[in-house]
């Protein structure tokens, strides 16, 4: 089956809503310029992030209502491409070709690096502050995360294909064999067709992947919040909020190598048009070739649970828990079959592009073979939150926000994140912000960004990167995009 076709759906779904990191705030680009999310995201922005902000007193006098439509967040990080490399996989700009020098090279830096992109897309939003019952909100929004590690032996198979050192003998056009080696000259190299290696020496997948972990998840989250002020005294006020998800699966694809032991599975609707060949007769999960693109292969429900703290309408505490709850996979489901790889007929890859690299993954020419299944259950990327905000005076403020993965599943962050960063207003009318973050899926990040009011806040809008210093360096590059052009409160 064609797992390139998996990232090739994912980079195209950034390119195509105009931007390419688990994210931290999502698609709210009030946010992303200084990413401390939990005390300072506000209506329909906070569901996601933490439903007890729902409540908070707007700081626009008389507006109770506020709608957004077409926010967007995206980000593509990789740790080994540089900043023009990474743009030409982004872009499908025209790759250079590779020396056989140039792919032993990249085998060897790709083997445990990694390589992220996120996709946070809100179509629509909605909050309403009533004076009596508390705070309401929904929103629909499209979250697409891939992340990729590749282990040794799989980065040598990717990149090097059947000259790689894992097979013995290779076999030429003429039929000839001859025994694998680095000096081999690049006219007999242009005359390999296959790699192989006895049954007895043979690795099963499950010792080939060891060190591999690749992620991609595509979920449409329809989300109904509801913030309420708990208690109130001169001093301080508490307020409590949750949010319900109904959550609809359009693409999963899990594979790990890790323990000595693999396991991999995926869950892809027909708008990928993989073909399952003969596979897919003996599949009790399988979906017809004629269903609808957009055909559900998944269902499943979460919460997010929060909860924040204003002090002298100065200091915030806030926490959340995010994301509780799970998901059943049930069509088009695939299982990995664990067994030994003897030949491969592929060359390896001769440019950096990241649909090349997926693609030497494949059940046929590749190295994954899959077997159908009935379902699959799975766990949400359940995240944990806890944030400090301060409000100096108008023109100023700042905080500290801190976001842990409690699980390992699909769509979870790579380590805890730690955001640190501000908002400067030197005219009611524009915000600017800055901050530093660190963890996640990437690298060190320095975000900014920029946004307007209008109108008492009547309108607003914005931009922002999520990471500053991409524009001054070429390497481990976080190309990314955060905006928003259509928020309105009345």
């Amino acid at each position: 089956m064609k797992i390139q076709i998996v990232l090739a759906a994912g980079i195209y779904l950034c390119i195509s809503s105009s931007g390419l990191l688990a994210q931290t705030e999502g698609s709210a680009f009030t946010i992303t310029g200084h990413g401390v999310a939990t005390p300072f995201a506000t209506d329909y922005q906070s569901l996601g992030i933490n439903p007890a902000n729902l409540d908070l007193t707007s700081p626009y006098t008389g507006k109770r209502v506020t709608i957004g439509l077409c926010e967007i967040g995206a980000s593509f990080y990789s740790e080994i491409l540089t900043k023009p490399e990474l743009k030409q996989n982004l872009f499908q700009e025209d790759i250079k070709d590779l020396t056989q020098e140039q792919q032993r090279e990249y085998a060897m830096e790709f083997a445990n690096s990694a390589n992220s992109g996120d996709l946070d897309l809100m179509s629509m939003g909605f909050a309403l502050q009533t004076s009596k019952v508390g705070s309401f909100a929904f929103s629909i929004r499209e979250r697409a995360d891939f992340f990729s590690k590749l282990g040794p032996q799989v980065s040598d198979l990717v990149w090097l294909g059947y000259t790689a050192p894992y097979f013995e003998q290779l076999v030429l056009e003429n039929g000839d064999t001859i025994p694998n080696s680095d000096n081999i000259s690049q006219d007999t190299l242009d005359m390999v067709m296959q790699g192989f290696t006895t049954l007895a020496n043979a690795g099963n997948l499950s010792e080939i992947m060891q060190g591999t972990h690749f992620r991609f998840s595509w979920i449409r989250e329809y989300n109904f919040g509801y913030g309420k002020k708990l208690m109130s005294t001169d001093n301080m006020e508490l307020h409590g909020g949750i949010g319900l998800k109904l959550l609809v699966g359009q693409g999963l694809l899990d594979l790990e190598g890790k323990n000595g032991d693999a396991y991999g599975f995926s869950a892809l609707s027909p708008i990928f048009q993989i073909d399952y060949e003969d596979i897919s007769d003996e599949n009790p999960s399988a979906i017809d070739e004629d269903a609808k693109p957009l055909k559900p292969v998944g269902m499943g429900f979460g919460v997010d649970l929060g909860t924040t703290l204003l002090i002298k309408n100065k200091f915030i505490i806030s926490a959340a828990v995010n994301d509780i709850g799970s998901m059943t996979w049930n069509g088009n489901v695939y299982k990995l079959r664990d067994l030994k790889l003897t030949d491969f007929t592929s060359s390896g890859l001769e440019s950096v592009s990241f649909i090349e690299q997926i693609n030497q993954l494949n059940g046929g020419d590749g190295v994954i073979e899959w077997q159908g299944a009935s379902a699959i259950k799975t766990k949400l990327p359940t995240q944990g939150r806890l944030g400090f905000g301060i409000v100096l005076n108008q023109k100023l403020k700042g905080g500290v926000d801190f976001v842990t993965p409690m699980n390992e599943e699909v769509g979870s962050l790579d380590k805890p994140v730690i955001s640190i960063g501000g908002e400067f207003s030197p005219l009611p009318w524009v915000h600017l912000s800055l901050g530093v973050i660190n963890g996640g899926n990437y690298d060190t990040k320095v975000p900014a960004g920029i946004r307007f009011v209008v109108g008492n806040g009547s309108y607003e809008l914005g931009i922002a990167s999520r990471d500053l210093v991409t524009f001054f360096t070429n390497n481990q590059p976080t190309v990314s995009l955060s905006t928003g052009f259509l928020r309105f409160r009345f």
